[in-house]
């Protein structure tokens, strides 16, 4: 039985300028993405792999530098001393038309670039030159590619494994989210074909597109900002004919986005106590000790005595933020304060004839008659008689009653 290995990379976005950050961010962010790319090529090297896959976006056309292109053609040459040939997808942010960088940079012979929407199939071969498999691939010849690429792959070889390989959004098989939908396609086009393995580009979120199909987004290998939480990297993949022997995921990135929300401690009163409590649940929540460095974003929610101190900007928040961040030992540390209130028994002033208590009152008659909950629920969201639902908005209800409380008594944060 053949065997293809290979490493499937995506979304290496180069010189990605991350705008809004603080120049010491952009150079710890730029220099983790190309550690990350040497990573991934030191793992394929190490692996023996056949090939080594980019499905897209391996650069970001018009801020590519020198030093970056310089870079990329080292690696690439460590691969062609290695005996392992490169398959190159062009995508959104590195099109192929002829006046583009990847078309103009002077690639060593492994490297097999795609560059055209029109599909072309070549052989794998190994380091001695036997074929092991088949590729098939097409690339974004423009920024904004619109048309369906994978329905142009045509049928798999029956022979030895063939993967394909494409830089695309796939529909109901995973959110867009910040991605524009480019190259868009469908279940039909990846599963009738027949192809053993897709290796796909441009979501940025590693996961398997359909749970029965051997279609998959390797995610990109350095997540770029808070909301690319988590390690990033390659998938290292085994594929015989008809079916995946191995599928691993291999975490390169030198830097973790992490997005955290964490409720107050209850009961520190007092700068150090709620320092020490933050320090220690964000540490229950990462690895600090992973070798890693942890950019981290707090969300901080629920109620503290200090609620008013916390919702002042400015000098508290940064003494908190950087007596955190020392002791955590995080790389970086952002703390932002969502709806933090005091502690408030709303209880005591349910029937009262207050203001507050009012209030309470017409907030139980809500959570307690389904019809009048209907009446206010917000217009996206189309209740069908889903008891879940209905939770959902007495949820959120619940805890309006904490954040009337807080605005509504002496000293609470609307005073």
């Amino acid at each position: 039985m053949t065997v293809m290995k290979f490493i499937h990379a995506a979304d290496i976005h180069l010189d990605t300028p991350f705008f809004g950050r603080e120049e010491s961010v952009r150079t710890k962010l730029k220099e983790a993405t190309r550690e990350a790319f040497s990573g991934a090529v030191r793992a394929a090297v190490e692996r023996g792999v056949h090939a080594f896959l980019v499905a897209g976006d391996l650069f970001d056309n018009e801020r590519l530098t020198f030093a970056s292109e310089r870079f990329l053609l080292r690696e690439m040459a460590r691969l062609r001393e290695a005996g392992i040939q490169v398959f190159y997808a062009t995508g959104n942010h590195d099109p192929g038309r002829a006046n583009y960088r990847a078309r103009q940079m002077p690639w060593p012979d492994n490297v097999h670039l795609f560059s055209g929407t029109a599909a072309k199939t070549v052989a794998v071969s190994d380091a001695q030159g036997r074929q092991v498999g088949w590729l098939t691939s097409a690339g974004h010849n423009s920024p904004r590619e619109s048309a369906n690429l994978a329905g142009g792959f045509g049928r798999a070889r029956p022979d030895l494994p063939h993967v394909a390989m494409l830089h695309a959004h796939v529909s109901s098989g995973s959110e867009p989210g910040e991605h524009e939908i480019y190259a868009p396609c469908g279940r039909r086009d990846l599963e009738s074909p027949g192809f053993d393995y897709w290796a796909l580009g441009h979501i940025h979120r590693r996961h398997r597109v359909f749970e029965d199909l051997p279609a998959w987004y390797a995610g990109n290998i350095q997540g770029r900002n808070p909301r690319e939480t988590g390690p990033k990297g390659v998938c290292y993949v085994e594929v015989a004919k008809g079916g995946v022997q191995e599928h691993e995921f291999i975490p390169l990135s030198p830097v973790v986005w992490d997005w955290l929300e964490i409720s107050c401690p209850h009961r520190a009163d007092s700068f150090q106590p709620l320092a020490d409590g933050l320090c220690s649940e964000i540490l229950r929540c990462i690895d600090a000790s992973d070798g890693r460095q942890h950019f981290v974003r707090v969300d901080l929610t629920g109620q503290s005595p200090l609620a008013e101190e916390l919702s002042r900007e400015g000098e508290n928040l940064q003494t908190l933020t950087e007596e955190v961040q020392a002791e955590s030992g995080v790389s970086r540390l952002e703390i932002r304060p969502q709806h933090v209130t005091r502690p408030v028994d709303v209880d005591e002033y349910r029937g009262s004839e207050t203001v507050l208590g009012e209030a309470l009152d017409i907030l139980d008659r809500l959570q307690g008659e389904d019809r009048l909950l209907d009446r206010v629920r917000p217009s996206h969201l189309a209740l069908r008689d889903e008891p879940d639902e209905r939770e959902y908005l007495r949820g959120l209800l619940r805890d309006m009653e904490r954040e009337l409380a807080s605005r509504l008594l002496p000293g609470g944060n609307g005073s």
